[in-house]
């Protein structure tokens, strides 16, 4: 298994400076979450070689309450992490309402990143939606 994707891994070979340790996984973390921003952050359509890459539009959720609409967003999310984050394993996204900001949702995701050898971290990241659309994933 790879921890870098393959763009970075071209990059690198480009970098005269690229003698670092893939096996730092600080490193990898950094990769994974800058790949889910991404990934989370384009719509669905906006990509021609996968209809399904990226996120829906949340209008369609319209009437439903927030645990409802919580739930479904947080299957989005783990589907996406599913099907285009090979280097995580067994993803829990857990909605956590946030009292102080209630115009965007928080999400917990827990994973284990696969690196090395078959070696895996447990990791726990967060994932917030803001009230524009914007996702971002921190650690």
């Amino acid at each position: 298994m790879y921890e870098e994707r393959l763009t970075q891994r071209i990059r690198n070979l480009e970098r005269k400076d690229s003698v670092r340790a893939v096996d730092d996984l600080s490193y990898i973390v950094n990769s994974i979450i800058n790949h889910l921003q991404r990934v989370l952050n384009a719509r669905q359509g906006s990509v021609p070689i996968a209809e399904d890459y990226g996120m829906p539009d949340f209008t369609n959720y319209q009437g439903l309450g927030i645990d409802e609409q919580a739930k479904g967003i947080s299957d989005v999310i783990r589907n996406m992490i599913l099907k285009y984050e090979p280097r995580l394993h067994g993803a829990q996204v857990i909605y956590e309402p946030d009292k102080n900001d209630l115009l965007s949702l928080r999400f917990k995701l827990q994973t284990e990143i696969i690196h090395g050898r078959d070696e895996r971290s447990v990791v726990e990241l967060e994932t917030v939606i803001s009230s524009e659309g914007k996702v971002r994933v921190e650690k």
